[in-house]
Formats: C-alpha cells, sequence, structure tokens
C-alpha cells in the first residue's frame, strides 16, 4: 500500500476498521481463499481500477494480504501494494468544469480525449469518495452507480443542498426523471404538492426537487419561491472531514453488522421448537437441543466479545483526535 498518501493512514489501520482501496496493481495477483492455504479464488485484474471494501488485513511472509469486498461479495484475500487507500464522503451531486479539466490535463489521472469529454458535458455525476495522490486531492465520479473516472476537485462545480419551500410554479413547468432534463414526467396537480428544493446548481437554474409525487427535476426558473431564503453558500467538506466522516461511517456498519448477527443468533435460540414425538425418543432428542443450545452460546459468546471490542474502539475513536474534531464539525454544521 502506499502510505504516504495522507497523514491519516495510519489511523485506519491502528483502528482495524473496515476502509476503501482503489485498486491499482501491476502485474496480475491471485484472489485467495485464505492466507494459509493459498488457494486460488478468481484474479485480481478482472477488478483493477475499480474501488473495493477492506474487510480485514493480514501479514504472511512480510507480505500484506487484504481481504476485500466488491459490491457487497466478499472475494478473497489479494497482496496489495501499490493500491491507494480512498475515503467515502458524503454524496454530493457535481458537474465537470470541461475548460477548466482541458486546461489542467498534466496532473489528471485519467486524462480523456475532449470528445469523450464532452459526453458528459452539463452531466449531473455522483461524488462518492476522495484519495490523495502525489499531493493532489481526486474525486471519484459515478453516473448511475457506475464509476466514471477520478477528476482533481479543482475541476467540479457542486451543487448546493437546500430546503426552499416553493409555494407555485409557472406555466411551463416541467418534470424530469434525470439530471439533464430528459425522460419528461406527468404532472399531476393533485398530487404535487408539498413542494420542495433539496439539491440546486446556482449558476445554471437546475434544481432537484422533492414532491408529493417523488424526487425531479426542474428549471428553478419556473418555480415560485422566495428568493431571500437561498441559503448562503456552504463550502465543501474539508479533507479532515472527509476522513471523519468516513472512520464514522465504517465504524458504525461494523457495529451493525454484529448487533444483525446477535439478533439472528438470538432469534434462532429464542424461536427453538423441538416437537416431542413418542417417549422413546424423547432423550435423544433433548441432547440434541442441548447440544444445538451450547453451540449457539458459544456463538452469541463470541459475537458479544467482538461487539464489546467494536464498542471499545469506537469509544477510543471518540475519545481521540478524530472525535474531537468530529464533535467541532457537527457543532460548525448547526
Amino acid at each position: 500500500m502506499e502510505h504516504k498518501l495522507d497523514k491519516f493512514l495510519r489511523h485506519v489501520k491502528e483502528f482495524d476498521v473496515s476502509h476503501y482501496v482503489w485498486i491499482y496493481e501491476k502485474g496480475n495477483k491471485p484472489l485467495l481463499q485464505s492466507v494459509q492455504s493459498m488457494k486460488k479464488l478468481g484474479e485480481l485484474k478482472d477488478y483493477q481500477k475499480q474501488i473495493m471494501r477492506v474487510l480485514a488485513h493480514r501479514k504472511a511472509d512480510k507480505k500484506d494480504y487484504y481481504y476485500l469486498e466488491y459490491e457487497g461479495n466478499e472475494l478473497g484475500w489479494a497482496e496489495l501494494k501499490t493500491s491507494i487507500v480512498v475515503y467515502s464522503k458524503p454524496r454530493e451531486h457535481v458537474r465537470l468544469d470541461l475548460d477548466k479539466f482541458m486546461q489542467e490535463q498534466d496532473k489528471q489521472i485519467f486524462v480523456v480525449a475532449k470528445n469523450n469529454l464532452s459526453l458528459l458535458k452539463d452531466q449531473m455525476l455522483d461524488s462518492r469518495f476522495i484519495m490523495i495522490k502525489d499531493g493532489i486531492e481526486y474525486e471519484a465520479l459515478f453516473k448511475k452507480h457506475r464509476l466514471q473516472g477520478w477528476f482533481s476537485s479543482d475541476t467540479l462545480v457542486r451543487s448546493e443542498r437546500a430546503k426552499i419551500n416553493v409555494t407555485g410554479y409557472t406555466d411551463d413547468f416541467k418534470l424530469y426523471e434525470f439530471n439533464n432534463l430528459t425522460s419528461e414526467v406527468r404532472v399531476d396537480e393533485t398530487k404535487i404538492y408539498p413542494i420542495t428544493i433539496v439539491h440546486m446548481f446556482r449558476d445554471i437554474n437546475l434544481a432537484k426537487v422533492k414532491t408529493g409525487m417523488g424526487n425531479y427535476w426542474t428549471d428553478m426558473s419556473q418555480l415560485k419561491y422566495d428568493k431571500e431564503s437561498l441559503p448562503e453558500y456552504e463550502p465543501p467538506y474539508t479533507f479532515d472531514e472527509t476522513v471523519v466522516y468516513d472512520l464514522i461511517q465504517n465504524v458504525s456498519e461494523e457495529r451493525k453488522m454484529t448487533k444483525a448477527l446477535v439478533e439472528r443468533l438470538k432469534s434462532q435460540f429464542r424461536d427453538t421448537d423441538i416437537e416431542i414425538e413418542p417417549s422413546n425418543t424423547e432423550e435423544v432428542n433433548d441432547l440434541i437441543v442441548d447440544k444445538d443450545i451450547e453451540l449457539l452460546q458459544e456463538e452469541l459468546a463470541a459475537e458479544k466479545e467482538k461487539r464489546k471490542n467494536i464498542e471499545s474502539r469506537y469509544n477510543n475513536l471518540k475519545k481521540s483526535f478524530f472525535g474531537k474534531l468530529q464533535t467541532k464539525y457537527w457543532k460548525m454544521r448547526k
């Protein structure tokens, strides 16, 4: 792994929580069933330049192996050397400033021909991850849940979250399924209200609205609302804030997974219902139940211990530098 990317990587390893990486490896490497058996399950090259989740880390023969998950599927263990740690961030709608991008091609990871970039012109993309490479901040942009590439943060125009009540609309008011204002939706005047602007791009008069019919995109100039209710411009998250968000999200996700597993075990224990057959089989059935209950109790005890360890790490996190920064961050956001 590339350990000089940012000052927070050591904290990711220290807390041993799940995190994300962008697969960027030279040559081909196997995906293994376990570090000990070395049984091959697949090839890492099939996931080159994709974002994956690291669920665990092990050292073997002075090599670092990572247990990888992709789109909810556990793939196996792989040795990673040059893949980059990336951080999940609050989802933002953004668009690409093509002129600025073309002027700064020398520092872009993906240098795309201008005629291909034009396909993204005026498209609203989702920014979901951030990373630092060679001292430059890059963001992963998605379109319809598919990664389009990494773009430097200074080439992006961001949407703004809002909560603006709409009191009416003009005669030419239209709603659209997509953010490039295609796939028009018929307006049902009996169901359209209430209407609230929840996202907006001020410079191009584009807004995402929450209506009684659902969430859609529209032209802001077709809406009637109190112009003075427009919020002041809110700057994007800093890199430090994004890292705090990512760590807390990952710790919370692990707690949810552990709690769900404990609840499942408790449910199995509670719902154990053995039907008693004739008396000559009662003793055998009781023995089977006792063994099942004993196994469930052992699994439950192990899960409780794991949950206790996660709770301890979470409490340590709250008292750490990140915890203090998060508290300060939320106060600032209020």
